[in-house]
């Protein structure tokens, strides 16, 4: 899909209003997780797909956007799926918006298209202006081990801070990271992986330390994802850690339950012009 009527034919709006997307018989709606500041306001959301098949079941994300090769015959529809969730996660918080930040996964291969197919982002830079949310309150997520063309991804995430976007590396720590590759791509915010929380739980304390360390060397701000527990909190809460996110702080949910539980984070969206 490569035009913003070929998107809209995949739309619709589900019994809450919100926007869904039909897609190769399956069926994506959007959940938010909540992201903490260390004062624990919410700096914002990141935004999870959901998918059903046409019959009802579950459909793993992991599998919907798995590294596959520019070659794979499923290649040009993963990217489709990627953009979709996106389209249905930006139409889905704008309601919301306000002073929060979103947080939106793109798949490596997808950065690099949108740079070369999509005449540097114009499509999204324009809807997201039409749905009035702040460029800089978006952050694009990237898993930079998923690509080895490093020149295209640096590349891509260059023109997507010129259009405004911030960037952020998501699953930093995981088998495949480098170190070399944050340097390249010098992102606003790293994310660092539950595994290297789970290493600082047990003792190992030295590769957290290090992807700080790391972070601050480039000017990025240090996220800690996968927290599941008070203590693992408290730890992350006495390092020098800027934003916190998992499942002990807030589960992944529609925007309208999370706001009904959480109503003076409300206040800001009416101040904005």
């Amino acid at each position: 899909m490569r035009t913003r009527a070929a998107f809209e034919q995949c739309l619709s709006s589900d019994v809450n209003g919100e926007i869904i997307a039909q897609f190769n018989d399956l069926v994506l709606r959007s959940v938010y997780q909540p992201i903490f500041r260390a004062d624990a306001s919410v700096l914002g959301f990141e935004a999870l797909i959901r998918a059903k098949s046409l019959t009802g079941e579950p459909a793993c994300p992991a599998h919907l956007f798995r590294h596959i090769e520019r070659g794979h015959p499923e290649f040009h529809d993963q990217v489709s799926t990627d953009r979709l969730a996106r389209v249905i996660h930006l139409r889905n918080f704008a309601p919301y918006a306000g002073q929060h930040t979103l947080f939106l996964n793109m798949l490596p291969s997808s950065a690099v298209e949108s740079i070369s197919k999509f005449s540097n982002q114009n499509l999204m830079v324009k809807r997201v202006a039409e749905l009035g949310i702040p460029q800089h309150h978006i952050v694009l997520e990237v898993v930079e081990h998923l690509h080895d063309e490093m020149d295209a991804l640096t590349a891509a995430t260059v023109q997507s801070t010129i259009n405004g976007f911030r960037i952020a590396i998501d699953d930093y720590g995981v088998k495949g990271s480098k170190e070399e590759r944050v340097r390249m791509l010098s992102p606003n915010i790293l994310k660092i992986d539950r595994s290297l929380l789970q290493d600082y739980m047990q003792g190992d304390t030295a590769p957290m330390f290090r992807a700080i360390a790391l972070a601050k060397e480039v000017g990025s701000e240090v996220l800690v994802e996968g927290i599941e527990n008070a203590d693992e909190y408290n730890a992350m809460r006495a390092l020098d850690v800027n934003f916190f996110q998992g499942f002990y702080l807030g589960m992944p949910q529609r925007l309208a339950n999370f706001f009904a539980e959480h109503p003076e984070e409300l206040a800001p969206i009416f101040q904005v012009n």
